[in-house]
Formats: C-alpha cells, structure tokens, sequence
C-alpha cells in the first residue's frame, strides 16, 4: 500500500470512527454547524485568497473571477458575521476597507491545503465533472 492510500484508508477508518459515535448528521450536529460556515461557491475561494494576506475589495475582485460585487461584499459580510474575517476601515481620504483572516479564520488553513492537494491529485476529473460557468 503506497502512502496515499495509506493515509485514504486512515482517514476513512476515523470518519467510520466518527460516524458510529456520531449517527445523526442533522442540524445538531457539529459538522453540520462547521459545513454551514463554509459551505459556499465563494466563501472558501474568499478565505483561500486571504491566506496570502489582507486584501481590499478590488484585489479579491480581481483575483476571484466570476464573482460579483454584489455577491463578493455578501460573501464577505457573511465570514465577518461568522468571525472568520475582520474587517479593518482606514480613516484617510480617500477611505479604504482592508479584509484579514481572523485566528478563527486561519484555523481553516489545513483544511484547504487538503482541498487544494486533492484538487491538484484528482485534477483530471474534477476538470472533467466541473460544472459549466
């Protein structure tokens, strides 16, 4: 067994683990809760750029392409509402809006670099089963 399928097969064994403790995957369930925070067409992008660093409006704009003003100032209303983003106001003229992680925020880091290691493993069906834009 090579050590990718070492570590799939670790992986499901805990989530069965997980699972047999925990049956119900309703909205009681603490999963459940933590998919909700997340769980967006652009609220994972928005915290993937903002690993890098903090980032304005227009740089997020420009680096998410495909997402709207509108939806892009929803979205980040949304993971500020939820304490995964801070928003810093600079009092100058002209005023300018600066979105950070928060630790909250950052702590969602390994989730993505496994998002994005399976994106990169798998990269061949996922640009075969992707969604047309």
């Amino acid at each position: 067994m090579n050590p990718s399928e070492e570590k799939s097969l670790l992986a499901r064994q805990k989530l069965q683990a997980w699972l047999e403790a925990k049956p119900n995957l309703d909205e009681t369930c603490v999963v459940h809760q933590a998919l909700s925070l997340l769980a967006s067409k652009w609220l994972l992008l928005i915290l993937l750029a903002l690993m890098q660093r903090p980032k304005r409006n227009s740089a997020l704009q420009r680096q998410i392409r495909g997402v709207s003003p509108k939806m892009l100032s929803q979205s980040l209303r949304q993971l500020e509402t939820r304490g995964l983003v801070h928003r810093r106001v600079f009092a100058e003229v002209p005023p300018h809006v600066e979105y950070s992680l928060t630790p909250f925020g950052e702590s969602v880091a390994p989730l993505l670099v496994e998002l994005c290691e399976w994106s990169v493993r798998w990269e061949a069906q996922v640009q075969q089963i992707r969604p047309l834009v």
